[in-house]
């Protein structure tokens, strides 16, 4: 008798209870998951910061947080700025 792997895929999942064949095909979605989508965020989020409105965007959000926060320091602790070394 010719074992194929048909065959012994077909014997496996009449042992296997349609949730246990779920639950292996979650885990093996899930793996997959864990090891691809990290490097395809990464990947798309290098493309996005490549981009010039995106660095002028962010240049943008830096300097009115460095603003406010010069303001902040400057009328309610003006002492921390004193203490500042140049």
């Amino acid at each position: 008798m010719i074992i194929t792997k048909q065959y012994v895929k077909e014997l496996i999942l009449e042992e296997l209870t349609k949730t246990e064949v779920k639950e292996l095909v979650d885990d093996a979605i899930e793996k997959k998951l864990k090891r691809e989508l990290p490097k395809a965020i990464k990947v798309e989020i290098e493309k996005a910061l490549k981009a010039k409105d995106v660095k002028e965007d962010i240049g943008e959000i830096t300097k009115k947080v460095i603003k406010k926060l010069y303001k902040d320091l400057s009328f309610h602790h003006p002492y921390i700025i004193d203490r500042i070394k140049i």
